[in-house]
């Protein structure tokens, strides 16, 4: 599968790691499989979509309705305060984050595109320390205390 999902901080993290050729489908077959886990979204305090290694992406309106949609269900399990960030270098990939987040306004979550990790690492970072008073670190060393 071109997502690969990724668990990260003990649980207060979900990693969607793309690669390749990426489709809608692939989201929201990605999406289907988080729904499954009840137990561990009830853990999470961010998202991290991270498309840097993709080398095409298509989706179509219909999709990123389908997986909005899917992302209400989402936002009904995570904690209230949940922030997402999507790293995206392509100009399309960047276009379509943005038209998504959008799409997901009524999940209430907090959402933002970066065209580097580093940034998008440092905004969870104060974001999940502003919302949950929890103090994070990647593994590159970024922290805010």
């Amino acid at each position: 599968m071109p997502i690969d999902i990724k668990i990260l901080h003990n649980g207060m993290g979900i990693q969607y790691l793309c690669h390749g050729m990426v489709t809608g489908k692939d989201f929201i077959d990605a999406n289907s499989q988080l729904l499954t886990w009840n137990d561990r979204l009830g853990q999470a305090r961010y998202g991290l979509v991270d498309e840097t290694e993709i080398g095409q992406i298509q989706i179509s309106e219909s999709e990123l309705l389908t997986i909005a949609a899917q992302n209400k269900k989402i936002a009904a399990i995570v904690p209230p305060g949940a922030v997402v960030a999507v790293i995206a270098q392509d100009d399309i990939a960047l276009g379509l984050a943005r038209l998504w987040q959008s799409f997901i306004e009524h999940t209430g979550w907090e959402r933002m595109t970066f065209r580097l990790r580093w940034k998008a690492e440092s905004w969870i970072i104060e974001k999940i320390k502003a919302n949950f008073g929890i103090d994070l670190f990647f593994d590159n060393g970024i922290t805010v205390r």
